[in-house]
């Protein structure tokens, strides 16, 4: 018992002198967060740390959470005074090892362990899409008398055009505005709401200054309201050298320019010579030495250019060097003769225009030909010739063409005209025979012919008039073909469906002259634009101002406006080159003048 009695008077003794070791805690009067964090390396979604704002006054926490987050269970890291516990929801928190829900409104408790106070934070939530941006901007129609649809930009940009009839240019508009998620606008310096409307004076450009507070950020951007503009025909200049019989207009796909092959005569000059002259895009320069021919004996005629795919520059020429026969000659330091002078066998006929080009398939220049020559093979038919590197070869073009003599009378199946393009590699033909109707072809670099539309006939009417055939390709080479359509006394526009191999009439015909007998005694040329497919026609009589007109949505042709001068021969051209750009070149008496077909001058607010 003595013993029992020693063993518990020590074991108070040294619990006795234990306590008295441990420091006594003091309150510190503060219950309060200090740090609140969701840290990167602790939250998957978080690519930057987000560090709440901790308002002791409102009792707030405010995180700027970026809208790319979508979880809300976060492992927040934070801090606290002395002695206090966090906690969310009733789960006690132990920072950057518990993962909560957090969200706007949460509450957030920190409780002092050795006294008496307690905190309650609210969590304000901003969504941060970091960025501003400016999303919409337009001009409604129904705030606007002066517009007839709404318009806007093709799209948001630092700086934007947006385009206007000429009734609303350079007038005042209302100007509708939206911007992205917690972004303010500003235009013109004053406060517009986000989808609200502003009156602006488009005289001048548009600022708009788009501010995104909790991003930091302000992004400025400019509007300049521009007039829709509109295609004009500009007068470009004239190409002189003594007098001017006729020419041939061609686009150069290398330089994407007009050149024109022209016969001239000047003065001390007996005979018509060949001259080919380019526009620059500022004014007209010779191409080699000025009156290649040989017209010593005699006049050359019915002059043409051609281009490779590699720029090569060929001219084509009838007589002069030898009488009633082709002569081709290549550009190198000056003009040289390609083969010999005089190519063809037999005359050829010179009564109607042959197309002249270059095969894309083997670099060959080439062209088709009507022999002139009675009681020879090559006679009024369809014949083709081309340069193998050495010399040319020809031959009469069967099986695919009407045979001279084919039809009601000795004539029917002569050999009339064609025109050829060019295009995608390829090489098409459209041709017209006497007493027959309209033919496309495909041509082969050995001049093969592939049928696509077979003696075209409409309205029953006999088509195969010798004037003013045309094929022209348009947008992704489509292409279109013009004749006469002898009964109605049109020009007739046709795209040609090459998987139907047919016709099909493309807007409105063109009204001529065409005589009892067929002659079309009216100039008229077409083009279209590769790139718009805005159709555009040249015509007229000799001596008469020229209609330039272009086809209307409603496929209905409509004058462009302008004077245009008088005409003083029925010979019109009309080209597009690659790019979109459009040339109209007729004959006046000073000579050859060129037009541009493209949108008016841009006048822009400044």
């Amino acid at each position: 018992m003595k013993k029992a009695l020693i063993i518990l008077a020590c074991s108070l003794a040294a619990l006795s002198a234990l306590v008295s070791c441990e420091p006594k805690k003091t309150p510190d009067g503060k219950c309060e967060l200090t740090v609140f964090t969701l840290p990167a390396s602790l939250n998957a979604e978080v690519a930057a740390d987000i560090v709440g704002t901790i308002d002791g006054t409102a009792k707030t926490i405010t995180l700027v959470i970026p809208t790319s987050v979508t979880t809300t269970r976060f492992y927040p890291v934070f801090s606290a005074t002395e002695y206090d516990v966090v906690s969310i929801g009733g789960t006690t928190l132990t920072s950057a090892e518990t993962a909560v829900t957090i969200t706007a409104g949460t509450q957030v408790q920190v409780v002092d362990e050795i006294s008496a106070m307690n905190t309650t934070y609210t969590v304000v939530v901003k969504q941060n899409d970091e960025k501003a941006e400016l999303t919409a901007v337009s001009f409604k129609k129904a705030d606007n008398e002066a517009l007839t649809e709404d318009v806007a930009p093709e799209a948001i940009a630092s700086e934007m055009v947006v385009r206007v009839p000429g009734a609303a240019f350079k007038q005042e508009l209302v100007m509708t505005v939206a911007a992205g998620f917690g972004d303010a606008i500003k235009v013109n310096n004053t406060a517009v709401e986000s989808g609200s409307s502003i009156k602006v004076d488009t005289s001048f450009p548009i600022d708009i200054a788009v501010t995104d507070e909790t991003a930091g950020k302000t992004e400025r951007y400019v509007v300049k309201v521009g007039k829709i503009l509109e295609v004009v025909v500009t007068p470009l200049g004239t190409c002189t050298e003594g007098t001017i019989n006729d020419f041939t207009m061609t686009i150069n796909p290398a330089d994407n320019l007009p050149y024109f092959a022209y016969t001239r005569k000047i003065e001390g000059d007996n005979n018509n010579n060949i001259s080919i002259a380019k526009w620059t895009g500022s004014a007209f320069a010779l191409v080699g030495t000025s009156g290649f021919a040989n017209a010593s004996s005699r006049s050359a005629s019915k002059p043409k250019v051609a281009f490779s795919k590699d720029g090569a520059l060929y001219a084509y020429y009838l007589a002069g060097d030898v009488a009633s026969k082709p002569t081709v000659k290549k550009l190198d330091s000056d003009w040289t003769l390609v083969g010999t002078a005089g190519i063809t066998p037999q005359n050829s006929n010179t009564t109607y225009l042959y197309p002249f080009f270059v095969h894309p398939a083997n670099g060959k220049p080439s062209f088709f030909w009507n022999g002139g020559t009675k009681n020879q093979a090559s006679y009024r038919t369809m014949n083709f010739c081309s340069f193998g590197g050495e010399s040319w070869a020809t031959n009469v073009v069967t099986g695919t063409v009407p045979a001279y003599g084919s039809g009601s009378t000795a004539s029917s199946g002569m050999y009339y005209t064609s025109s050829a393009v060019v295009t995608d590699s390829k090489v098409f033909i459209g041709s017209s025979f006497n007493e027959f109707g309209y033919y496309v072809h495909e041509v082969a670099g050995d001049g093969t012919l592939t049928t696509i539309v077979d003696n075209y006939i409409p309205d029953g009417q006999q088509c195969g008039l010798p004037n003013n055939v045309q094929l022209a390709a348009g947008v992704n080479g489509q292409l279109y073909f013009m004749g006469a359509v002898w009964k109605a006394k049109v020009m007739q526009i046709y795209s040609v469906d090459q998987s139907a191999k047919t016709l099909k009439a493309y807007g409105a015909g063109i009204p001529v002259e065409i005589s009892d007998g067929g002659s079309v005694t009216e100039g008229c040329a077409f083009g279209v634009n590769p790139v718009t497919g805005l159709t555009v026609a040249a015509y007229g009589k000799k001596k008469n101002a020229p209609v330039i007109a272009y086809l209307d949505e409603s496929l209905q042709w409509s004058n462009f406006a302008g004077e245009f001068p008088v005409a003083t021969d029925t010979a019109f051209q009309v080209a597009f080159d690659k790019a979109g750009n459009g040339y109209i070149a007729f004959q006046t008496a000073e000579g050859i003048t060129l037009f541009k077909v493209g949108l008016e001058a841009d006048i822009l607010p400044e």
